[in-house]
């Protein structure tokens, strides 16, 4: 059976405003990497997300858990497009149909 493709978040940052209403450290852009493997073969992408403020349903950063940004995320991106472009990255790694050549003069 073929190796199924994994994929994973991974938080690399967030912007915050010092103070917003009455908290502080209030979460506006999200910078992100989204990485799938499937055996030895990797592929990645990454990019920022703008989060809204909500002042009803505003975590503190001191409780803000990884999955609560990962939501946010998943709300707002695509993410079966994401899985089709990182698919098909990996599908050209395990079948190429490019290749360098490196003359020697």
């Amino acid at each position: 059976m073929a190796n199924k493709i994994t994929y994973e978040w991974e938080i690399n940052a967030l912007d915050a405003k010092i103070k917003e209403d009455d908290h502080s450290d209030v979460i506006y852009n999200v910078h992100w990497g989204y990485n799938a493997s499937k055996g030895d073969y990797t592929a990645n992408m990454i990019g920022t997300h703008s989060v809204v403020y909500d002042k009803d349903n505003f975590i503190e950063y001191s409780d803000l858990k990884k999955d609560d940004v990962i939501k946010w995320l998943e709300d707002g991106l695509d993410i079966d497009n994401m899985k089709l472009n990182l698919k098909g990255q990996i599908e050209l790694q395990e079948n190429p149909v490019d290749v360098v050549l490196r003359p020697d003069w």
